[in-house]
């Protein structure tokens, strides 16, 4: 890393004038980001004709968000689908399984709903969802290998649960779902650009993340990896004209889905978007996901040293090497209320239950914290 975390805080206009420990939730648009689709503006604005916008612009740069992903977590590009969210990757993914065959998708109380939500949809097709039961921090291990059975289709694990931002093993949970003939899926959202990962080394079968929070590239650009050998077998039922073969050809009456991962796209792509995720996918991949966590997780101590020193509970992993980029802390029956007063006095945090969720990024500092508890001084 050639410059300082301080130095990039102009990147990013709004750090400047608000205490930023939001990014869990969404991360601050950059410099780079308005340039970007600035760039995508004067295109469309001037070409015109589509055809030149889409082969000159827009592919090139869906191409580009790809490759830039790809090696933040060690995917090939035409291991990567996009799509808008992780709902519509799990869609996809899910649409894929026979559950005539094998029933059971596992999952934990813990994990995202929306991953909850897609696997109960899928009841109707013959899913069995299982949600393992957590001690309120995290999931054992134990629980996994219990549940994991030759009547598993699927194994759903968040490799930083989002509430509490404890981490789980997804790299032993891929290990038995695959030693059980089952597949796995790691939706990462809340662990790309701040945990280092390397899909293949991880052993998964499907991985999703999106830019929305620590990738910093704002809603509605997901990535969908999936493991090469099982691409050919892979007929989607969420689908659309961008996850054929030769979308241009306008073949109404065949389905002929694409030999690569964009099988597992679907329609026209909200273009403006890859732009904007251009901007903050540069930026993680300059700064480095394994720097940008040690300098995380020094902040994290700080927030759970002035926490302690308040007397405000914390219901996150107190060990370093056990958690994520937020951390939990509890301020009551109103944390929304806190929440909004923080707002108010432009310190930007989140809340979950009874307690707010704080998460600098790298490109915070302690002056960052101190702001916070500084104005929860004056709100408690």
């Amino acid at each position: 890393m050639s410059r300082s975390f301080e130095s990039y805080r102009d990147e990013f206009p709004v750090v400047n004038r608000k205490a930023y420990l939001i990014s869990a939730s969404l991360g601050p648009v950059s410099n780079r980001s308005q340039d970007y689709l600035q760039e995508y503006m004067d295109a469309w604005a001037t070409k015109g004709a589509p055809d030149l916008v889409w082969v000159e612009d827009i592919f090139p740069r869906m191409r580009s968000v790809k490759e830039t992903f790809g090696r933040l977590v060690g995917a090939d590009a035409d291991e990567l689908a996009i799509t808008v969210n992780v709902s519509l990757a799990l869609g996809a993914i899910f649409s894929c399984v026979d559950f005539s065959k094998r029933k059971k998708v596992i999952l934990s109380e813990l994990d995202f709903p929306t991953d909850g939500h897609v696997a109960l949809a899928y009841r109707r097709l013959g899913a069995e969802p299982v949600f393992l039961k957590s001690d309120g921090l995290t999931v054992p291990m134990e629980a996994y290998r219990d549940a994991i059975d030759e009547d598993t289709a699927l194994v759903v694990t968040n490799r930083v649960l989002y509430r509490t931002s404890a981490l789980i093993d997804a790299k032993e949970v891929c290990r038995m779902a695959r030693d059980a003939g089952a597949w796995s899926v790691v939706d990462d959202f809340h662990g790309a650009g701040i945990l280092p990962v390397d899909v293949h080394d991880l052993g998964c079968d499907f991985y999703t993340a999106g830019v929305l929070k620590w990738l910093c590239g704002g809603p509605g650009l997901t990535f969908l990896y999936a493991r090469r050998d099982l691409l050919s077998s892979l007929e989607p039922l969420v689908t659309g004209w961008f996850a054929t073969k030769e979308p241009f050809s306008f073949d109404l009456q065949h389905l002929d889905y694409h030999p690569s991962a964009r099988r597992l796209e679907h329609g026209t792509p909200a273009a403006p978007v890859a732009f904007v995720a251009q901007g903050g996918l540069d930026i993680i991949a300059e700064v480095g996901p394994q720097n940008t966590r040690e300098h995380q997780q020094d902040l994290i101590d700080h927030v759970i040293a002035q926490a302690d020193e308040a007397g405000l509970p914390v219901r996150s992993p107190r060990d370093r090497n056990a958690r994520g980029g937020v951390v939990n802390i509890g301020v009551g029956d109103e944390a929304e209320k806190v929440c909004h007063a923080l707002l108010d006095r432009n310190v930007c945090t989140d809340f979950r239950g009874d307690g707010i969720r704080v998460s600098p990024h790298f490109f915070s500092n302690d002056a960052d914290i101190e702001r916070l508890f500084e104005a929860l001084r004056e709100i408690l």
